[in-house]
């Protein structure tokens, strides 16, 4: 099917792949909230599939046909991979690492339990977002500037999305738009803040699990993605190379120590139980 422009409109980058979630139970000493399998993904992803915006997703086959079926007719472009052969090497990397000693003695004990701690396939499909992107815009003749990639199971249920049919908000195309649920004096002043901003500080935030980027949805003009790309990869082979490694959330913010100017953050608040907003972005920025 071919990608067709709705007028504005934002087109939707995600992914899902097994990384074997199923089985993170209690019974095998992980936390009760890990445990996803991939009925539970889905289910989720099924909200999120209800929106009328183009969407490429990348998967593995055995989810294609029905990832197909939940897109229905909509404008959607499935794009199949075998994560374990085509990143062999990068998983090879990351598995080195997290393995190590010196790795491991960097991490706080309560924190060990956190998949970027120690899930090598979590670590690399939360490091291949700012990928699949790019080659989504490579690859495909996108025609919406605005691109957003949205975690495959960010609508965790129908109010997420409020009703809302096809996602749009006019955000400024000479950024990368992240999200946060830090409202520190900072965040609150400036429209770009510079924090953390010193390299110690991001390294300190990566091995104790503070978040102050959430992963889930990230937004910028197709010619803005394939700037962050490059910073991204070059933040990611420098943490190798330190034999460090984090999820998307602390790469991310590593990326904004290198080049701040061109990220805005934009806070969601608390909801109407008044948690932390972790899925209000299309609620909260949306016309």
């Amino acid at each position: 099917m071919s990608i067709n422009n709705s007028v504005n409109s934002i087109t939707i980058v995600t992914a899902f792949f097994d990384i074997g979630r199923g089985d993170w139970s209690t019974e095998k000493g992980h936390p009760s909230h890990l445990l996803r399998d991939n009925q539970t993904y889905l289910s989720y992803f099924e909200n999120l599939a209800k929106l009328d915006n183009e969407m490429i997703i990348f998967t593995s086959r055995e989810f294609e046909l029905i990832v197909k079926q939940l897109r229905k007719d909509k404008p959607t472009k499935i794009v199949t991979i075998d994560i374990d052969r085509e990143f062999s090497r990068e998983l090879a990397s990351i598995k080195s690492i997290i393995k190590s000693d010196s790795f491991q003695e960097k991490v706080s004990e309560k924190q060990r339990h956190n998949p970027e701690y120690w899930s090598e396939k979590y670590i690399l499909i939360t490091n291949l977002k700012t990928y699949f992107v790019n080659r989504a815009i490579e690859d495909f003749k996108i025609l919406n500037d605005l691109v957003a990639w949205v975690d495959f199971g960010y609508c965790r249920n129908q109010d997420t999305l409020l009703n809302i049919q096809n996602w749009y908000y006019p955000f400024d195309n000479s950024h990368i738009h992240f999200f946060t649920l830090k409202r520190d004096k900072i965040f609150s002043i400036f429209k770009n803040p510079r924090f953390p901003h010193r390299k110690k500080q991001v390294i300190h935030a990566m091995l104790n699990n503070k978040v102050y980027v959430i992963g889930g949805v990230t937004i910028g003009s197709q010619s803005i993605w394939q700037k962050f790309f490059e910073i991204v990869k070059t933040c990611q082979k420098n943490m190798l190379k330190s034999g460090l490694i984090d999820d998307d959330q602390g790469i991310y913010l590593m990326c904004h120590t290198m080049q701040p100017e061109l990220f805005k953050f934009h806070y969601l608040g608390r909801d109407k139980e008044n948690k932390k907003n972790w899925f209000g972005t299309m609620q909260k920025f949306h016309v």
